[in-house]
């Protein structure tokens, strides 16, 4: 009389596998999935150029700032960054800018601003004149030779509690 085979046995046979095999294959790929997650938090995104643009207008037409430190980033047209500046007395501010930039014939976007729009506010700021808007676009492909740093802020200003500590 034959003995019954155990189920773990026939699912082996079937297989090919030994069970304790695919545990360790479930751990190895579970430790693999965990890694990833861990390298995609630690890693910063990238924005686009338009945003690189938009991010060296703020530093170059900023006044005397100390420090700038840039706390959340909508990435698209328009590019709308918002920042915290300390200038040179130790106050600091929130301000925003909203780039926007000229499209082709086709409908793709240019590296090319059009128009400039600093903490949506009536008032007209120096920067957002187009006199000056036209004299940046003339040293765009100066910033396309040599990218700026196009890294993302890590956290976003849904939290007003990080907008404290992001000196």
């Amino acid at each position: 009389m034959a003995k019954p085979k155990d189920p773990e046995q026939q699912t082996e046979e079937k297989s090919g596998i030994s069970a304790s095999r695919t545990k360790k294959i479930y751990w190895v790929g579970g430790g693999l999935f965990c890694f990833l997650i861990m390298i995609m938090i630690m890693v910063s995104g990238q924005g686009s150029m338009q945003y690189g643009i938009c991010r060296v207008y703020v530093e170059l037409h900023e006044l005397y700032p100390r420090e700038i430190t840039y706390l959340s980033v909508d990435d698209g047209n328009p590019v709308k960054i918002f920042y915290k500046k300390i200038d040179p007395f130790g106050v600091d501010s929130v301000n925003s800018i909203e780039c926007q930039f000229k499209k082709d014939s086709n409908g793709q976007l240019l590296y090319e601003l059009s128009k400039v729009d600093i903490n949506e506010r009536f008032r007209t700021y120096e920067a957002e004149k187009p006199e000056n808007i036209k004299r940046f676009n003339v040293g765009i492909p100066a910033i396309l030779d040599n990218p700026p740093n196009l890294d993302l802020p890590n956290f976003s200003q849904d939290n007003i509690l990080e907008y404290k500590d992001s000196d």
